[in-house]
């Protein structure tokens, strides 16, 4: 109590009182008291989450109005999948800079699922990656950018290299990408999708630079989305497998909250990214069918 008294420039019986009032007027009490200090109840937990949320909106809110006003000042926080920060992050980084030069900017890099709460408590503008299975519509919005295909990735001199049909990856070591939520599924589906037996899957990668590595020093084959085959990065050192089969991948679709729009700030940053997209879409922009 001392200490949140201090970090807000209170004295502590006034903060000690704003509490009481706040347990009164909301009729739960939000703290438990010990003596070696103070937890949230179960109710405190709940009320906490709800009024981080609404301290962000009221943050976000100011800084609309200055952007608005052409102050192009605050913060940014976008999440991105594996591929998007990738592929699509270092070209909009600095076309961004270049616009909001004075905007704090913040991007953290994973799937949709255990970033989904940030976007929910408002502490992430939005998020940019592959379609998730499920998503909560009633709760975000989500925009189709453009359709996308995957290869499989092998490092360069690979003995499988020159490999033309899916069959010839039978005996492969493959690496599970996560991308999905039950991760084995995306291989299992595609290897049943054309008639052949799934070969075994041990181990699974949750980082793309874990996925670089692997594939790098390696025997080890992977299932990418193709902007990562593009990507400087990568293109260095592994090598697309030229498939005679289409192996098709989620829609790439940006992923914001649904009862508020983005502000200028997070607006420029999503132009950017979009513009850094346009490059590798294989269809036209278009809105999200469920959206229309």
């Amino acid at each position: 109590m001392r200490g949140a008294a201090r970090a807000l420039g209170l004295a502590q019986p006034v903060m000690t009182r704003s509490l009481r009032e706040l347990e009164q007027d909301l009729g739960t009490r939000l703290l438990e008291r010990h003596a070696r200090g103070v937890e949230l109840t179960a109710a405190g937990r709940l009320f906490l989450v709800r009024a981080h949320a609404a301290m962000e909106e009221v943050r976000r809110g100011r800084e609309e109005l200055r952007q608005t006003g052409g102050a192009m000042e605050g913060a940014v926080t976008a999440g991105l999948s594996g591929m998007a920060m990738l592929a699509l992050a270092p070209a909009a980084y600095e076309q961004f800079r270049r616009a909001c030069p004075l905007v704090r900017l913040r991007l953290i890099e994973g799937p949709f699922p255990p970033l989904a709460p940030r976007l929910h408590d408002g502490s992430m503008d939005f998020y940019l990656g592959p379609r998730p299975e499920r998503i909560d519509r009633k709760q975000f919005r989500v925009e189709t950018w453009f359709a996308n295909l995957r290869r499989v990735v092998v490092r360069r001199g690979h003995r499988l290299a020159g490999a033309t049909r899916l069959d010839e990856l039978l005996g492969a070591d493959w690496l599970l990408t996560g991308l999905r939520e039950r991760a084995e599924a995306e291989l299992e589906e595609l290897f049943e999708a054309h008639g052949l037996p799934v070969p075994p899957l041990r181990t699974r990668i949750d980082s793309i630079s874990g996925v670089l590595s692997l594939l790098a020093n390696t025997d080890a084959v992977a299932l990418l989305p193709r902007q990562c085959v593009e990507a400087p990065m990568f293109r260095a050192v592994v090598q697309a497998v030229t498939l005679r089969e289409t192996l098709g991948a989620p829609d790439i679709v940006l992923i914001h909250r649904a009862a508020l729009p983005l502000t200028p700030a997070a607006e420029a940053l999503a132009s950017c990214l979009r513009r850094a997209g346009g490059q590798s879409a294989l269809t036209p922009e278009r809105q999200d069918p469920a959206e229309r």
